[in-house]
């Protein structure tokens, strides 16, 4: 592996902690109803689109392809499979 997809799956890594913190703050700030001026509704929406983030970040940052263009469809299949379990 290269230097340039270490630093890249380095980053994505990254990413994926700081959205994941994000979201446990979102959650944590909704279950204990801290913010008084806030939203409830915002703040499920921004815990869910955190979430995801921090799922398609870490998938990103482990894939095990040498090339990412092996295989373009695999996180598009990913997405997809998400897209299709909100929808039920």
């Amino acid at each position: 592996m290269n230097s340039l997809r270490r630093r890249a799956r380095l980053l994505l890594g990254a990413l994926a902690a700081v959205s994941g913190v994000a979201c446990c703050a979102l959650l944590a700030a909704l279950f204990l109803d801290q913010p008084a001026t806030a939203d409830p509704g915002e703040l499920i929406t921004a815990a869910w689109v955190c979430g995801i983030a921090t799922v398609l970040l870490a998938v990103a940052a482990v894939q095990e392809h040498a090339d990412p263009d092996d295989d373009p469809r695999y996180l598009q299949t990913i997405v997809h499979g998400f897209v299709d379990e909100w929808r039920r």
